[in-house]
């Protein structure tokens, strides 16, 4: 298939669509400003013109789009007679300015007049008097003109597609005459609206577009407005195939405050749009540590979830009880330590924190120890196995209530005794005292007896006690001994016979445990987003270590199913990823780290694209960013960097060090540099704000097309990858 382009689904009405000729409606709508006078290789142009056209233009900033063709691309009437080897525009950007080969007497001219009118200033003569009686016409005509040094972008041109033309664009130029009649034009309305959204495609499949902003060509916008008065606007918008941020890696880099995150929420809202007008599911998972995903703040006036709980759940660290009851897309991030269908991952956290806070033997031992057993045990062994497992649980839940974690209320806990041990325990001393002759009328059943939290821990406590003493009770011991110690190993933890103990423990409480969470939130966020929905998961509240464990946690989770379905030659969930402060999770020094295989954020980067996993990321340190990240990054939004060092690492990547001085000079909020992988240039452009407006019409959208879901077809893996969105090479196809 050749790779031919698209004008982003821009209806231009032209005058010489009755030619067949689309490469000349790139000339429709743009000024002339001089011509080119000479080629540096095939690379670079010389422009030649005259403050009167630059003046009629407008002004032709730093990093403008021109155009370069010959007079009779122009001409209506000449279409089809010119010579076919004329058929082109070269696309040029500004790049600076040119010394003409006269220039040496220019500037001697132009000294002189500044010379006498400073002299004759100086005498109280009028300067404009002065300016026509020092310098003739023909003197101040050469004085005017000047040359503009561009870039050479590329060509397009016209290409025959079974019963229509096409245009298409080459990321250079196939031939350099000595002599150039190449007339300079800057382009502006429709023509530049072409030009900045114009894309590289490569399927049959019309790709979707999505107006991320305006073209805004430098801070100052003076003459851009002027531009604008005059019907000629420069200030045009910029559209963007959402399919190239889907399963693909995008930067957005700049300073704080400087628009990362409007960028990355206006990004979120593109791609959810996509997924409603393709049909197709689209997880979307979001690391807000500052809750302004999930919360309306008074920058945006709005939130991305309220695109509404039936597309955005939100999932908090302490989300209390009220508000998850008042709140349907609301969901705790943490865990119900005292469910014992979570136990095995409960055990595994709890290991985890213990063995990162506390690194002594003892709590090596309380990690290991095993609390779940075999999940069906066949064999007198396995079954042994298992009770040893339940006595082990008991002590377990014991250490936490003991920690300070609290329960669900009204929660109970079968507490595994015999006949002979139930006997025993009225009559055991407690280390705090505390009576044991509930023991007698507790409800019990095969070989169990139902406690609650209190009495839990009082009969833990008790049967630990007397175990560790010098005379231990013989159906205790016979009850606290197991072969591997795992009974032990926690009883010294819930006692603290070793070092602290237990109170390794009640950091726990500060967010990890939730008595109203009802289920595991790694797989339920992971079903979330095989469901299509945004999920938030919103780390504003707690420790920064409670946070980081948990947004951990759901990537490990999410790398895990991804690498399973993978393995299993399964299709792929298409799941996207947005990162804030990356250079904390992608750095440099992570990925050099003997353990960085284990590491989450470093296997996110390294697999993502394996796995069509998405990935936005943003930081305001592109230096501390690994370098194979920045190497497979697609997409770049680039805002406003303070330091030559940071703008160094991205000058060798495309044409970004063009760039590179007004990336440090410019300051305004959402002015960035864009390069997409449909796009073959970078286009400067003013991001739009992310408001309630978008999210109203992102909502219309979805509204219309889950309407029409119903009589079609979800599309399927292939088309999926014909789309652009789930391409095998990893590469968009559109």
């Amino acid at each position: 298939m050749s790779q031919l382009a698209r004008p982003a689904g821009i209806d231009i009405a032209s005058r010489f669509i009755s030619q067949g000729s689309r490469v000349r409606e790139l000339l429709s709508s743009a000024d002339e400003i001089g011509a080119i006078y000479r080629l540096e290789g095939f690379t670079e142009a010389l422009v030649i013109t005259n403050d009167a056209f630059v003046r009629e233009a407008h002004g032709v900033p730093l990093h403008c789009f021109l155009l370069a063709a010959t007079p009779g691309m122009r001409d209506a009437a000449q279409a089809g007679t010119i010579e076919p080897d004329e058929e082109e525009v070269v696309l040029l950007r500004v790049t600076g300015t040119a010394a003409l080969p006269d220039e040496g007497e220019m500037t001697r001219l132009r000294a002189r007049a500044g010379f006498d009118l400073v002299r004759e200033d100086r005498r109280e003569v009028d300067q404009r008097r002065a300016a026509e009686q020092l310098i003739d016409a023909l003197t101040e005509v050469e004085m005017q003109t000047s040359g503009v040094k561009c870039a050479v972008l590329g060509t397009f041109y016209d290409v025959s597609r079974g019963d229509h033309t096409e245009l298409a664009f080459g990321s250079d130029m196939d031939n350099a005459y000595a002599w150039s009649r190449l007339r300079v034009l800057k382009p502006y309305g429709d023509t530049l609206r072409l030009i900045t959204s114009f894309l590289q495609v490569m399927t049959d499949q019309e790709p979707s577009m999505f107006e991320i902003g305006t073209l805004r060509y430098a801070s100052t916008q003076r003459r851009e407005a002027l531009a604008r008065a005059s019907g000629k606007p420069v200030d045009v918008p910029v559209d963007v195939n959402v399919a190239d941020f889907v399963t693909h890696k995008t930067a957005v880099l700049g300073m704080t405050r400087l628009g990362k995150s409007n960028t990355m929420k206006t990004i979120a809202t593109a791609v959810f749009r996509y997924a409603h007008e393709k049909q197709v599911k689209v997880g979307q998972l979001i690391f807000d540590p500052a809750s302004e995903y999930a919360e309306t703040n008074v920058q945006d006036q709005t939130a991305l979830a309220e695109l509404g709980a039936e597309h955005v759940i939100r999932y908090r660290f302490g989300a209390t009880q009220d508000e998850l009851s008042n709140d349907p897309g609301l969901r705790p991030l943490a865990l119900n330590f005292f469910n014992e269908r979570e136990i095995g991952p409960v055990s595994d956290l709890v290991a985890d924190f213990a063995t990162r806070a506390n690194s002594a033997q003892y709590i090596q031992a309380f990690a290991a120890a095993d609390v779940l057993g075999p999940e069906d045990p066949q064999t007198g062994q396995e079954r042994s196995e298992q009770q040893w497992a339940l006595r082990a649980r008991a002590l377990f839940y014991a250490a936490l209530i003991k920690a300070g974690l609290e329960p669900p209320p009204g929660w109970t806990f079968w507490f595994p005794a015999n006949s002979d041990l139930r006997g025993a325990l009225p009559s055991l001393s407690h280390p705090r005292g505390r009576d044991l002759s509930f023991a007698n009328n507790l409800q019990s059943g095969r070989g169990k007896v139902r406690v609650d939290k209190t009495q839990l821990l009082d009969l833990a406590e008790a049967v630990c006690h007397n175990a560790l003493s010098d005379a231990p009770n013989q159906h205790v011991t016979a009850w606290f001994h197991t072969p591997d110690e795992r009974v032990k190993a926690i009883a010294e933890v819930l006692l603290a016979t070793r070092g602290g103990g237990y109170r390794v423990l009640i950091p726990l409480g500060e967010g990890y445990h939730s008595p109203a969470a009802s289920a595991d939130y790694a797989p339920e966020i992971y079903g979330d987003l095989v469901g299509g929905k945004i999920v938030i998961v919103d780390l504003s509240r707690g420790s920064e270590g409670v946070l980081q464990f948990a947004s951990e946690r759901v990537v490990n989770y999410l790398l895990l199913r991804a690498a399973n379905k993978f393995r299993q030659g399964q299709d792929m969930d298409i799941i996207q990823v947005f990162l804030e402060e990356a250079h904390r999770l992608f750095d440099r020094d992570r990925f050099k780290d003997a353990r960085a295989t284990a590491d989450p954020y470093v296997r996110l980067a390294r697999e993502a694209a394996k796995y069509k996993i998405g990935m936005i990321y943003s930081t305001q340190q592109v230096s501390s960013v690994e370098q194979d990240v920045l190497d497979n990054t697609a997409n770049w939004v680039v805002a406003h960097l303070n330091s030559e060092s940071e703008v160094r690492l991205l000058r060798g990547r495309y044409e970004f060090d063009r760039f590179g001085d007004q990336i440090k000079q410019a300051e305004d909020r959402g002015f960035v540099r864009l390069k997409t992988l449909s796009s073959r240039y970078i286009v400067p452009v003013q991001v739009r704000l992310f408001d309630k407006a978008m999210i109203e019409d992102a909502r219309a959208v979805a509204a219309g097309a889950d309407g029409n879901r119903a009589g079609a077809q979800p599309l399927s893996a292939g088309q999926r990858a014909a789309d652009g969105q789930v391409a095998d090479d990893g590469q968009s196809a559109g």
